[in-house]
């Protein structure tokens, strides 16, 4: 048995039974966390779950793969494993190996993360946001150094399910959407103004759609989206969503206008993703969107590229004639440069948003040029705001800690333990309501921060 504290069969016992103190990173050292609940139950489920999904999928895989994808798909649920134990037994975080682009950053930043800490980083006493991040590129690296598994994506079936299991919702949307382009030259500016704000709390909503947060079980959307946001009004603890307007009304039909929109979840989100960025092309709030997805498998169900164009695809197939149309309308914004698809490195980086200048000065410079950067989701915002324990009431610019490439968005289901923007007593008289209402995506906030 080790003499090292910091090593032990049972971590847990090494946390201090608080919650997260004010104004520190959010930490699974800390019992009294969603972050340790996370380290202790959620993760661990998670790699479970992708190892049973191999074990009982491996002769589709062998099929999909080539007959040498057999040995290595054993290899590689023994490196899950290997990973699983070392998580659950708070193991040091190792250095990743390969020659992927991105592993001297990650390397660099564990050891950084070392000379911080002064011990080796491990998952229960490091920040959550470098360990949680650490456990999906440890996980993509299981596959990535295989020969015939390298574009293998452990989360594909999940979320494709998130998407055909949500087609009566999409189809209710689909036909608000497809109507309300078609009449693009009959509406004045106060009608287009009504129209994006209701888009845009759909777009919002949408974000409950987390397989992540859920374990990797599935989050149905069986409800009129349209209906639904009138009901959610009292949910939303901040909404800003006059002064996004305001920002794209002031430089509407000028030639040069982008909008940045930092991608969230496939399946059901991804669609009200697209059905806002429709109207924002169509009605010239923006002259082009470009959609930042992931690069690797990402939290079980954020977008890669291989899921914005399977989505594109399989709804312009579609039987409902009206879903095969929008699709295909979009797949035309794709080919006109209306819509822009990227894949962004940083975003599966350990890196908040404010360390971006120096990692990806790049994409810093890129998104400077946009009018409009919209960010999507719970792990966006986290790292948009430096995943700290802040004061409720702490301005969102001022948590935004010098990260202003461009006017900000945050659209936000709230499914981690930190906020921030509140007004005084809005957070004691929330908690009042629901004891979970930092993590159980019930409430949300649409905050903005102008350049």
């Amino acid at each position: 048995m080790s003499n090292d504290p910091n090593e032990s069969e049972m971590p847990y016992d090494s946390c201090e039974d608080i919650g997260t103190p004010l104004n520190v990173q959010l930490c699974a050292k800390y019992k009294r966390s969603f972050a340790y609940i996370t380290m202790k139950d959620r993760l661990p489920i998670i790699l479970t779950q992708v190892i049973d999904h191999m074990s009982r999928e491996k002769e589709n895989i062998v099929n999909e793969y080539g007959k040498g994808a057999l040995e290595e798909l054993k290899i590689a649920i023994g490196k899950i494993s290997k990973l699983k134990n070392e998580l659950q037994t708070n193991k040091p975080l190792i250095l990743l190996e390969g020659n992927a682009s991105d592993v001297t950053i990650w390397n660099a930043f564990l050891k950084q993360l070392k000379d911080e800490e002064g011990n080796d980083p491990r998952w229960f006493h490091s920040a959550w946001l470098a360990t949680e991040c650490y456990m999906y590129r440890r996980l993509r690296e299981a596959f990535e150094l295989t020969d015939t598994l390298t574009s293998f994506d452990p989360f594909r079936s999940k979320k494709q399910a998130a998407l055909l299991d949500s087609l009566g919702t999409i189809n209710v949307l689909c036909t608000y959407v497809k109507r309300l382009v078609e009449q693009q030259n009959c509406h004045c500016s106060t009608d287009i103004k009504n129209e994006f704000m209701k888009l845009l709390y759909v777009d919002l909503w949408g974000n409950r759609c987390d397989l992540s947060l859920s374990g990797g079980e599935k989050v149905l959307m069986e409800e009129d989206p349209l209906q639904k946001i009138g009901q959610l009004t009292e949910y939303i603890l901040i909404d800003e969503a006059e002064k996004v307007w305001n920002t794209l009304a002031v430089n509407r039909e000028k030639s040069d206008v982008i909008v940045d929109m930092v991608l969230d979840n496939a399946g059901y989100e991804l669609y009200t993703d697209l059905c806002l960025a429709d109207l924002l092309v169509t009605f010239s709030l923006a002259s082009q969107v470009r959609f930042r997805a992931k690069v690797l498998p990402w939290y079980v169900s954020d977008v890669c590229i291989p899921d914005f164009q399977w989505t594109l695809q399989i709804l312009s197939n579609s039987e409902n004639s009206e879903v095969s149309a929008l699709a295909n309308r979009w797949l035309g914004h794709m080919k006109s440069g209306k819509w822009v698809l990227c894949a962004d490195e940083f975003w599966t980086l350990p890196h908040v948003f404010n360390q971006m200048q120096n990692v990806d000065p790049t994409l810093y410079q890129e998104l400077s040029n946009a009018v409009l950067m919209i960010i999507k989701g719970d792990l966006n915002y986290r790292k948009l705001t430096g995943d700290i324990n802040w004061e409720p009431t702490k301005p969102f610019s001022e948590a935004l800690s010098g990260f202003r490439p461009t006017n900000i968005a945050a659209l936000r289901t709230l499914k981690a333990d930190t906020i921030c923007g509140l007004l005084a007593g809005q957070a004691e008289d929330t908690a009042a309501k629901s004891s979970e209402w930092l993590i159980s995506g019930q409430y949300a906030v649409v905050q903005y921060s102008s350049l």
